[in-house]
């Protein structure tokens, strides 16, 4: 007796967002923003008040660059890069080169980071970049590695979509969008999940709420200290707005201990 295969998509995993970032076309767009992008007005205001220059810095998720090479113009210069994908990286590393910019990349997954403990004082994981990691076991153990390999009370910044601003809040209230609806996507794993096309490719991204977020970074052992939406801290020209939406920037201390304590 045969028996009929499941048709349904599976739960999206690490290996299909891998396998997004990989895509040429995805690499490509990436690459494209280091030069027509650069970083956001209000990215490099935050790194300038919040990171010192002579910081250990970590770009996690860092793409084909943007924001390492951002950093480095900015005049850090103790700037690594690490990211899932090997293309990325390639394309980070060649861009480097031929700018004269002395930043190593490494391949990285960051639930599983191969770097020493405390290796880091700032570690900026930027463009939602922690909210493409399916599910929260996975976000979590994230998390748990940046804690790790962060100096105490170094610093961590990233920033979320937020499902309950203006534009999500309308998102996520459609009931028949399969994009985010669990009951009928079966590649969704929790509530603020999306499954989206881009021009690039069909992508995943979690759209938290902030209390949900503030929840797990408390209980990994992080101090938020600064936590606004983007259009709360500066203007963006037209060009960023275009590139990214809102999204919230989170700016968190490491607790010397998971217990609360400075």
């Amino acid at each position: 007796m045969t028996t009929r295969s499941d048709p349904r998509p599976k739960p999206i995993d690490i290996e299909a967002i891998r396998g997004y970032f990989s895509d040429p076309k995805t690499v490509d767009h990436y690459v494209r923003a280091i030069g027509n992008i650069g970083l956001w007005n209000t990215e490099r205001a935050v790194f300038e008040k919040k990171i010192e220059r002579q910081s250990r810095v970590l770009d996690l998720g860092c793409g084909a660059g943007r924001i390492a090479i951002g950093l480095w113009e900015m005049g850090y210069r103790n700037v690594a890069g690490a990211d899932l994908s090997e293309e990325m990286i390639a394309k980070s590393r060649a861009i480097s080169h031929v700018l004269g910019v002395e930043i190593p990349f490494f391949v990285e997954d960051a639930t599983n980071l191969s770097f020493e403990d405390q290796a880091f004082d700032a570690i900026v994981f930027g463009f939602n970049g922690l909210m493409q990691i399916p599910g929260w076991e996975s976000r979590r153990q994230a998390l748990k590695e940046i804690w790790r390999v962060l100096a105490p009370k170094g610093t961590f910044i990233f920033t979320t979509l937020d499902r309950e601003d203006s534009l999500y809040s309308m998102v996520f209230s459609d009931q028949d969008n399969i994009e985010h609806d669990i009951a009928r996507n079966s590649s969704l794993i929790e509530e603020g999940d999306r499954l989206f096309k881009t021009e690039h490719g069909t992508t995943f991204m979690h759209v938290p709420t902030r209390p949900e977020v503030e929840k797990e970074l408390q209980s990994t052992g992080f101090d938020v200290v600064d936590c606004r939406m983007r259009n709360e801290i500066g203007r963006e020209p037209e060009r960023v707005l275009e590139f990214s939406e809102d999204c919230r920037f989170w700016v968190t201390k490491k607790l010397t201990s998971k217990n609360g304590d400075a």
